[in-house]
């Protein structure tokens, strides 16, 4: 894809003769830019730790459990956030892989809790290392007001959309988990270190009464 493929292009916009609003200009969409940027912070940050043997669709499962072990798959299925089918599928491979292991609640057998093993809390030390340089090469030359005010837009973005009712989109037909966050189309987490839950920030513009998000994010 050619370097400058995301950059906004001076494209024109025209009204229909009988005076209608200016046509949707895709390069200027929130959800675009949004979408790219997501998608590029996470094949930047999937090309650092997948030598490490750890796809990308891990990343945010080993964020969470290194904050707070013992989170059972139903929780760690909200918090991504993914559907739950997903979620079994990627801790399956990660189980495998020798990350994580699986035991059922003591007080509530329904329940199945994850746990790092000691390779997957090995992991910390030397993935987030990776996860620091790509947010450090994606803000490069922004100053630290600029940063700050980034964050606390997309978070703003992430409490006014948590609590919409629309479902999740199905996985794609090859099951396969895919970071939201990390850096697909769908997560409110980003290539960071501690998760963090979206809370509104000072230094955002105002903003009309809201219920609280469900969810959290990732951030650095």
């Amino acid at each position: 894809m050619p370097k400058g493929h995301y950059a906004r292009r001076g494209s024109q916009t025209t009204k229909d003769k009988d005076g209608a609003p200016p046509h949707f200009v895709i390069e200027d969409s929130l959800g675009y830019l949004v979408n790219a940027a997501a998608r590029l912070l996470a094949r930047a940050l999937h090309s650092r730790i997948v030598r490490h043997g750890v796809p990308i669709g891990q990343w945010p499962f080993l964020l969470f459990l290194w904050e707070e072990e013992g989170l059972s798959q139903t929780e760690l299925s909200r918090r991504i956030p993914i559907d739950e089918a997903t979620t079994v599928r990627t801790l399956d491979r990660m189980e495998r892989d020798g990350w994580v292991r699986r035991a059922r609640n003591g007080r509530d057998r329904r329940q199945v809790q994850v746990f790092l093993t000691r390779a997957g809390h090995a992991l910390k030390a030397t993935l987030l290392p990776h996860a620091v340089a790509v947010n450090d090469q994606a803000t490069q030359g922004l100053g630290e007001a600029q940063k700050a005010l980034l964050n606390a837009l997309l978070r703003e973005i992430i409490v006014r959309l948590t609590d919409d009712d629309a479902p999740w989109p199905s996985p794609g037909p090859t099951g396969r988990a895919t970071a939201r966050g990390a850096g697909d189309t769908r997560a409110p987490t980003t290539a960071g270190g501690k998760a963090v839950r979206p809370k509104r920030s000072d230094s955002a513009p105002p903003t009309a009464a809201r219920k609280g998000p469900r969810g959290r994010g990732t951030s650095r």
